[in-house]
């Protein structure tokens, strides 16, 4: 398995040649073994040199083609590597080997689903091999798949070590599930020291920052940078711990990291946005926004995302969902409420409003209703079907059903306020027809600039990392809600973040009596939940309801003009 670059990987390639045989080639198994070697004492300079001279003489043995495409991996060259894993494959290589080599650098070039499908394949075509299982539970997991990955890690280590590797995994699974304690056991049995133990440590603290643990939290942070100084996500998360000023030690350790440079892109990204929080906090706004630019940008061009294909499935939603959809009509064991809207206009602060009446279960940011929709509309694409039926109707409300039903710990009412949900209204409504949606709106300034100024984990709300798609993203969200809301007129409710801040009785009242809810007067304290927040509104959802009466954007204001404008271009 040539594409993990390590040594210890490569003492397999004999296997490979012995497959190869009868190839006709006339390099000799002693000139690719040669080469080989010379990847394995880490001189990959040297290795290539040789592989490619090889080559020219037999340029389809998959040895060769396997090994130039480690060497390239290792060097950093993700896409030349890939070409040769792909031609490794389609000269007649191994097929598990292959796919499991195309899936892993898929995965680190962030092309998710296909790197799903490629490690898949790997995973069928060799059950034992537990590289590839874990490859694939670290794609679910970028996917927002976490209960698949949990299975698959769970039957690995049934049948093979548990490495500090693999508990990594799993917790992160663990930890998006909400299965904290579960999730620092795993973190908790990683060796300390280990390569994996910064990871671990990270995640400790990740999980400690969710409870409120602050002071845990930033300790965990600089046990990872102690093992590692060059995990940036770390420092990213530490940011968020800190009141900077200008001497500040951790603002010296990432201006020195940066200055080092040779950071990837993705590495790079996260840097710049705990500097710009750092010179935010000591009011160097200039140089502070310039660190935000730079992370948004990087984080865009890592993810590749294009507004023109959002524009297209909000177009369709709208055509598929032109008039409401027949609903399903089964028995469910709770009640569910949709929290919708964009990140970062309150959807954290609303449930854990909601979760202060008796019933309630806060599920957080479920994954299960894109899971689901996504793989209903590639079904009805294949069968170019254009309306939704109540067959579908039906699949959905079995398949959101039952995963919701392991969040409801026996309450009647279960909560899913993932934001971007509010896409998939038009099905959700005819797969849970007794289900309320509560739709959270921002003043745009503000949605745009909180949008802007927080790196999300994972590639998920690539619309928020450039100002124009975050206008853009905004018209498009605003139409297609008014689209819903003229569709299910009794169905959701509209909550303006700006109004509940101003007033917060006077709208929880309303909020609590459309949700079908008892009254608490515990609905107005939501900063005294004791439970977990694993989003990026953390601090502020810990906080009471109040009103800001001035925009944290101010300092900012002249750089953003431009893209308020925008705003007001499109009616916004």
């Amino acid at each position: 398995m040539l594409s993990q670059a390590s040594p210890s990987r490569i003492k397999n390639l004999p296997e490979a040649l012995a497959e190869n045989r009868g190839h006709g080639t006339p390099v000799s198994q002693s000139e690719v073994t040669a080469a080989v070697t010379l990847f394995r004492e880490g001189r990959i300079s040297d290795a290539l040199s040789t592989a490619q001279a090889l080559a020219k003489r037999s340029p389809d043995l998959v040895p060769l083609l396997d090994l130039q495409g480690a060497c390239l991996k290792a060097q950093g060259d993700l896409s030349g590597a890939l070409d040769f894993f792909k031609r490794s494959l389609e000269a007649g290589g191994n097929p598990a080997i292959g796919h499991f080599n195309i899936g892993a650098i898929l995965l680190q070039l962030n092309y998710l689903d296909l790197a799903t499908e490629h490690l898949s394949k790997a995973v069928v075509l060799d059950p034992k091999n537990p590289a590839a299982s874990r490859a694939l539970a670290m794609s679910l997991n970028e996917q927002g798949h976490y209960a698949e990955a949990v299975h698959i890690i769970s039957a690995l280590i049934e049948n093979n070590p548990v490495t500090d590797e693999l508990l990594n995994v799993l917790g992160l699974s663990l930890r998006r599930l909400n299965r904290l304690t579960e999730a620092k056991a795993c973190y908790n049995s990683v060796t300390p020291t280990s390569p994996a133990g910064g990871e671990a440590q990270y995640q400790l603290g990740l999980i400690a920052l969710s409870e409120n643990k602050n002071d845990t939290a930033k300790q965990h942070f600089q046990n990872a940078l102690d093992l590692n100084p060059r995990l940036t996500p770390v420092h990213r998360n530490m940011s968020l711990v800190i009141t900077y000023d200008k001497d500040h030690p951790h603002l010296r350790d990432m201006q020195q990291l940066l200055n080092e440079g040779d950071l990837q892109p993705s590495a790079e990204s996260e840097l710049r946005f705990a500097l710009y929080k750092a010179l935010n906090d000591t009011r160097q706004y200039d140089a502070a926004f310039e660190h935000l630019e730079q992370g948004n940008s990087l984080k865009k061009q890592t993810i590749r995302y294009s507004i023109e294909k959002d524009e297209g499935i909000f177009a369709y939603l709208k055509h598929t969902f032109a008039e409401p959809a027949p609903v399903a009509t089964s028995e469910l064991g709770f009640r569910p409420i949709f929290i919708v809207g964009l990140p970062r206009s309150g959807t954290t602060v609303t449930e854990r409003i909601l979760c202060g009446c008796e019933g309630v279960t806060g599920a957080g940011e479920l994954q299960y209703s894109t899971t689901a929709m996504s793989k209903l509309m590639q079904q009805m694409a294949t069968k170019k079907q254009t309306k939704f039926t109540q067959a579908d109707a039906q699949a959905l409300r079995d398949a959101v059903g039952q995963a919701m039903q392991g969040h409801a710990n026996g309450a009647p009412v279960v909560i899913d306020k993932m934001p971007l949900n509010f896409r998939w209204v038009g099905g959700l409504l005819a797969a849970f027809p007794e289900a309320r949606i509560v739709y959270t709106t921002r003043m745009p300034r503000d949605q745009l600039w909180s949008l802007y100024q927080v790196c999300m984990a994972g590639s998920g709300n690539g619309f928020s990392y450039d100002l124009s798609d975050i206008a853009q993203y905004q018209a498009l969200t605003r139409d297609l809600m008014q689209h819903w809301m003229r569709l299910f007129p009794d169905q959701i409710h509209q909550l303006d973040y700006h109004a509940l801040t101003k007033d917060p009785e006077e709208h929880i009242r309303p909020l609590v009596d459309f949700c079908g809810l008892e009254w608490s007067d515990d609905c107005l304290h939501p900063e005294n939940r004791e439970s977990a927040i694993q989003t990026a509104s953390l601090q502020q959802a810990r906080q009471p309801i109040y009103h800001r009466s001035t925009p944290d954007w101010l300092p900012h204001e002249a750089r953003l003009a431009s893209a308020f404008e925008q705003l007001n271009q499109l009616g916004l």
